[in-house]
């Protein structure tokens, strides 16, 4: 079977990482996260992981996106629009006082507390987080970018989307509409789960459909700079300490796993056996994190990579 990859549109360097079980998948959703998402894979009986070797790019197929409902439950987690994240605390520093911003995907509108000397705008289409913005006074409208990009080229001095890119289906397009948006000697910043960090092995429900559609890797933001004729590009990789129990989590299961002699499915695995490993280990994951007393005692790459360009 031929897999064109969503960014060169081309099948020859895509290769079969995992295949994924769809019923285990289904319930890890619903167990671990009280969701419904049976849904969503009506109809699909395959659902693989993909690498494309040429970009760097991981991605699934088919890639099964979430729908209002499913993001409508995750927005009611406490934990999943974070006001104070690294990443932004990183790209504030790229944006100077005045300057035009526009913030694609921007949930509650939690960035633009840290450029409060910006004018502000952000697209979404979350009716809680439009809500909760507006609540706030922060500008937000409800556009595609595709259109809004078509509708305002090169009006904006920084566009950003901050985790969105790994959520859309037509990565490239994406993309484009952001550089579309952004000013001759304007500025870019994308972030999105480091592919090959410690997200990508730690068996994360919500680094798969219909949550997490690709995987990003440092190669691919080359790619993607070259294939804009971008500049200037800086990576930025925020440290594991935000996560630091989750990371823990990861090699505490790994490593009961190779205690037992027990091999889990490397993307899901959501078999009774991982279940109790992960019960199993919990105390093991505590005790790694609470050991970590020094930045040089965890992995220097944590979740997430910040991608800089300037047009």
């Amino acid at each position: 079977m031929l897999w064109p990859s969503p960014l060169t549109g081309r099948p020859e360097y895509v290769g079969l990482v995992a295949e994924i079980d769809i019923a285990q998948l289904a319930g890890g959703y619903r167990s671990r996260l009280g969701i419904d998402v049976t849904r969503l894979f009506a109809g699909v009986d395959r659902l693989c992981l993909l690498r494309d070797a040429e970009t760097g790019l991981s991605f699934f197929s088919p890639p099964v996106v979430g729908d209002v409902a499913f993001y409508d439950a995750l927005a009611l987690r406490h934990d999943y629009y974070r006001a104070d994240k690294a990443e932004y605390r990183i790209a504030r520093d790229y944006v100077r006082p005045g300057a035009r911003i526009c913030e694609v995907g921007a949930g509650f509108g939690l960035f633009r507390d840290h450029v409060p000397g910006a004018d502000f705008l952000g697209l979404e289409f979350n009716d809680a987080a439009l809500a909760h913005a507006a609540a706030r006074n922060i500008p937000m409208l409800r556009r595609d970018v595709h259109e809004f990009a078509d509708a305002n080229p090169a009006a904006f001095d920084v566009t950003c989307a901050f985790q969105v890119l790994e959520h859309v289906v037509e990565p490239l397009e994406f993309v484009a509409s952001l550089v579309r948006l952004t000013k001759p000697g304007g500025t870019i910043l994308i972030s999105t789960p480091n592919g090959e960090a410690y997200i990508a092995r730690n068996r994360d429900l919500l680094n798969v459909p219909p949550h997490h559609v690709t995987w990003w890797e440092d190669m691919t933001w080359t790619w993607l700079q070259q294939r804009f004729g971008l500049c200037g590009l800086q990576l930025h990789h925020t440290p594991v300490d935000e996560c630091l129990i989750e990371w823990a989590r990861m090699v505490a299961v790994d490593g009961l796993a190779a205690l037992l002699d027990l091999k889990l499915h490397a993307v899901v695995d959501e078999t009774p056996m991982r279940h109790r490993i992960d019960a199993l280990a919990e105390h093991t994951a505590r005790i790694i994190a609470s050991g970590v007393r020094h930045r040089m005692d965890a992995p220097p790459v944590g979740h997430t990579t910040l991608a800089v360009f300037s047009r």
